[in-house]
């Protein structure tokens, strides 16, 4: 390692060796099988007598597992960010035709994020956080207006792929809206803060350690419209939303003395989709609603540039389309009790999202 890549001694074969940024390997002396060059059997009878010269082959860059390791923390934040706020939004969705006023209500949550990028980032991120709040729910003309304040901790252990691990404890505050119109038809808006507390613990190549730590702030809102249509103890919600997030961008050092700065960490993407669901009242007065959601999300950025050194300019994109599928239920136990359990799976855009569970509680007064 030497410094943003990997180098590697290489024969030029006239006994000398040369230190070189092209990690490929030479090509095996005694290839097994060997090859078997046939001719073509109808050659060009006209040759061109002057060909172009072929091009010198560009080296193969490869970073370095503390690159590596730069580039993965860079990329979490506006994950941990998305998980966070999950949480938020299912809150919202599960208190929609609620007849109570005010309401106390905690949540927890977990959530498993595998991450690839172009620019060399790839990591396992397992994320476990809580949100409790509190909320209060009026009759206004024509409907109901909502407002909520709430606040949360969640915590990310990162598995490099290269070697090493890191973390992201996250505390976050922030406040919700809603209104919903006696038609059915809804609009939502959260507005979140945060503050990070990320640490790296990467590997070079010699397994020696790459540690760090630092501290960031972020700030995202959320908002959504839709609109409740229902027909019997049947319920169809289309909706789409829009969310964007962006983070303070602090240069910290590992301690092999790399140097790194997040020069842009933003989030800006839509949502569209659909929730149905089922309402059912059983013989001993409780109600549950099973439900459904399918949905498509589309993330714009895709120039979140990472500065390594000062010979290292990366881009983490992870813009493109994700598809999202979740399930859940959830059930009134009592006239001020209630809660909800949801699972979810996520998958596209250099994200896959094998699990992401919610249980939540609700208490009324």
């Amino acid at each position: 390692d030497l410094g943003t890549y990997e180098y590697v001694l290489k024969s030029d074969g006239n006994s000398n060796w040369n230190l070189t940024n092209d990690v490929k390997p030479n090509p095996d002396p005694n290839p097994n099988p060997k090859p078997d060059p046939k001719p073509d059997p109808k050659p060009d009878p006209k040759p061109d007598p002057t060909p172009a010269p072929t091009p010198t082959p560009v080296p193969e860059n490869r970073i370095t597992p503390s690159t590596a390791a730069v580039l993965n923390m860079a990329a979490t934040l506006p994950l941990v960010f998305d998980a966070e706020l999950n949480s938020i939004r299912e809150r919202l969705n599960i208190m929609k035709a609620s007849p109570h006023n005010n309401n106390v209500w905690g949540t927890t949550y977990n959530t498993r994020n595998n991450v690839t990028t172009d620019a060399g980032a790839g990591f396992e991120q397992t994320l476990t956080g809580m949100t409790v709040g509190i909320d209060s729910r009026n009759d206004i003309p024509e409907g109901i207006a909502t407002l909520g304040a709430f606040m949360g901790y969640s915590h990310s252990h990162i598995g490099f792929d290269r070697g090493g691990h890191g973390s992201v404890g996250s505390y976050s505050l922030g406040g919700y809206a809603s209104w919903e119109h006696e038609s059915g038809f809804y609009l939502d808006g959260i507005v979140k803060l945060n503050r990070f507390e990320s640490n790296v613990a990467g590997k070079m190549s010699s397994g020696g350690a790459a540690n760090g730590s630092y501290r960031s702030n972020g700030l995202g809102g959320h908002i959504e419209t839709g609109m409740r249509f229902t027909d019997g103890n049947w319920n169809l919600t289309p909706y789409a939303s829009l969310t964007g997030f962006t983070a303070d961008n602090p240069e910290y050092h590992l301690s092999n003395g790399m140097e790194s700065k997040s020069v842009d960490t933003r989030s800006i993407y839509r949502e569209l989709g659909a929730t149905l669901s089922y309402n059912m009242r059983l013989g001993n007065g409780m109600e549950i609603e099973p439900w459904l959601k399918a949905a498509v999300r589309k993330e714009f950025v895709d120039d979140n540039r990472v500065k390594v050194n000062n010979d290292g300019n990366f881009v983490n994109d992870l813009s493109g389309r994700r598809g999202i599928y979740q399930a859940g239920i959830k059930a009134s136990f009592s006239s001020t009790l209630s809660g909800h359990l949801g699972v979810g799976y996520s998958h596209g855009a250099g994200v896959e999202s094998p699990w992401n569970a919610v249980a939540g509680v609700n208490w009324s007064f």
